[in-house]
């Protein structure tokens, strides 16, 4: 079927063609896009076709947003999860989880789990839970709940018990467990113990999973998301990540899932990263809506639990500079290996400690090996100075920005990193202006995927509610922000010559809002909705019809 969408407002992205009223959709791509009459003279010729008529009433089309950084199927298992986020204290946190203890159910052999909690945001006390708090919600069931950064858990004692901490893993990463002045463990576990933790933990089979993902794919389309870009390593049970592609690959061609989702493979051994690629899982795996796009590493951990690894120690910490999660040789090792196999490795980094770390691996296999292209790239890159950022142009790194991150960062970096290195941070203006890759992401479900939330913070460079404003000269237009969110986010994935722009010969993924985001106060992109959402040239969210 031919889908005519006439009388639109077109943001396309493309620079060569920037904005048009009509376009044609043949099967599944942009056929035409372009001016009404040219509409019609393509039309002219295809008399003999269906042809739908989709009048947009002069509303604004652009191209269909593309996270570059989320967490996708760990989105999906908060359904299941008490939703922590916004608790105001810690006593109002133990108080949530005792109230949906009573819908808990321990027959289903799956752990009683919270998440989305922020310790600098309690009234009470500024601080991790315990086991001895946790011991208060039940020390019959297993407890455990997470830190909004996802780098933090907390474990009641029962929870302690069922976790081996003997096994070869959990030796080595025990450094990453806290340890109370009396010699016994806190219960509170981080970065590379927690991440082994979670790869341990009961889960939902894999086939239940791959269910969720397919059913609640509808809350991004909602938001006019089309394609993610998902780290989904740790929330499979344990040796089923390969299993879990291979099945949505397979709904993803019977069209059950619609969501394009590249993702960004998480490792932390040579020889699992070794394995994977013998396998034949790398960068090639897949097909238009279900990918493997990258090797995800993490070099550190989050500015907010000071476990970001920073050059020099921390300005309201000075006994800590974070965490490391590699030596510089073992990093190294990882990115090479990936590199050697034409994969990018897109690696967290937060702190400039570790962000100096990875531009130095990048460039170490970039001199060993010439000849290969790989997109590396690195994950949230939010505490910089000038130098480190023309290193990112000089090695053509791309830079994975959440803009929506400043709402909280912009109530801390001062004091954890300094006057001097606060502000030359978060320079998402500057990274633009280089011409540095710059794709918009999210961290759901650290933050909402909400797309608007991080439109407006780019915009405005303002928090979402406290009015505050950081570092207004790096701020992007509207035109720069949803290019970052769209195009940017293509290129990151090796997809930019089908999806990302409004343009013949695209994939026709396309979002329409109930109001203008160029001509609009700023205030009120906090207030724009999604009315269409298309995937393939098919419709796959409506709030009113056309």
């Amino acid at each position: 079927m031919i889908q005519w969408i006439t009388n639109a407002n077109i943001a396309t992205m493309d620079a060569r063609n920037a904005r048009a009223s009509s376009a044609v959709v043949n099967g599944k791509y942009f056929a035409y896009v372009g001016d009404e009459e040219g509409a019609k003279a393509y039309l002219d010729n295809q008399k003999d076709r269906d042809i739908r008529i989709i009048d947009l009433q002069g509303k604004l089309l652009i191209p269909g947003f593309n996270d570059s950084h989320m967490h996708y199927l760990h989105y999906v298992k908060t359904k299941i999860h008490v939703d922590l986020v916004g608790t105001s204290s810690l006593t109002e946190l133990l108080e949530r989880m005792k109230q949906s203890l009573e819908s808990y159910d321990p027959d289903s052999g799956l752990w009683f789990v919270g998440e989305g909690w922020n310790q600098d945001y309690f009234a009470d006390e500024k601080r991790f839970p315990t086991r001895e708090d946790l011991d208060q919600i039940t020390t019959e069931y297993p407890v455990m709940i997470q830190r909004a950064c996802g780098h933090i858990g907390c474990l009641n004692s029962k929870a302690l018990e069922l976790f081996d901490m003997e096994t070869k893993e959990a030796v080595e990463y025990r450094k990453y467990a806290e340890v109370g002045e009396n010699g016994q463990l806190t219960g509170v576990i981080k970065e590379n113990l927690f991440d082994y933790f979670k790869s341990k933990m009961p889960a939902p089979s894999v086939e239940t999973l791959v269910e969720m993902m397919i059913e609640y794919q509808k809350d991004l389309f909602e938001a006019g998301i089309t394609s993610v870009q998902s780290d989904e390593y740790n929330y499979v049970p344990e040796g089923l990540f390969f299993t879990l592609q291979e099945l949505l690959r397979i709904a993803s061609e019977e069209r059950r899932f619609k969501l394009r989702l590249s993702s960004q493979a998480l490792y932390f051994k040579p020889d699992a990263l070794q394995y994977a690629f013998s396998k034949g899982y790398d960068h090639t795996f897949g097909n238009h809506t279900l990918h493997i796009s990258a090797t995800k590493l993490l070099s550190d951990g989050s500015l907010g639990a000071r476990t970001a690894l920073m050059r020099q120690p921390y300005a309201d910490d000075p006994s800590t500079k974070g965490l490391a999660m590699f030596t510089q040789e073992e990093l190294d090792e990882m990115v090479a290996i990936s590199h050697r196999n034409n994969t990018p490795a897109v690696i967290h980094a937060i702190g400039d400690g570790a962000i100096q770390m990875c531009l130095d691996a990048i460039e170490r296999a970039q001199k060993a090996m010439p000849y290969l292209k790989p997109r590396h790239g690195i994950v949230h890159c939010q505490v910089t100075d000038a130098a480190l950022i023309r290193r990112f142009k000089e090695l053509d790194v791309v830079a994975y920005i959440q803009p929506v991150f400043i709402d909280y960062d912009m109530n801390i970096i001062y004091d954890r990193v300094g006057k001097e290195l606060a502000e030359s941070s978060y320079a998402w203006k500057e990274y633009k202006d280089l011409g540095i890759h710059h794709p918009f992401g999210t961290d759901c479900p650290v933050e909402s995927f909400d797309p608007f939330l991080g439109i407006y913070c780019a915009v405005t460079r303002r928090g979402l509610h406290s009015g505050l404003t950081y570092l207004p000269e790096q701020a992007m237009s509207v035109e720069e922000a949803i290019y970052a969110y769209t195009a940017e986010g293509a290129y990151a994935s090796g997809h930019e010559y089908i999806k990302g722009k409004i343009k013949e010969g695209m994939l026709a993924d396309f979002a329409v809002l109930d109001r203008d985001l160029f001509r609009i106060p700023a205030e009120e992109i906090l207030e724009t909705k999604v009315e269409l959402t298309y995937v393939d040239g098919e419709c796959v969210f409506a709030r009113k019809e056309f």
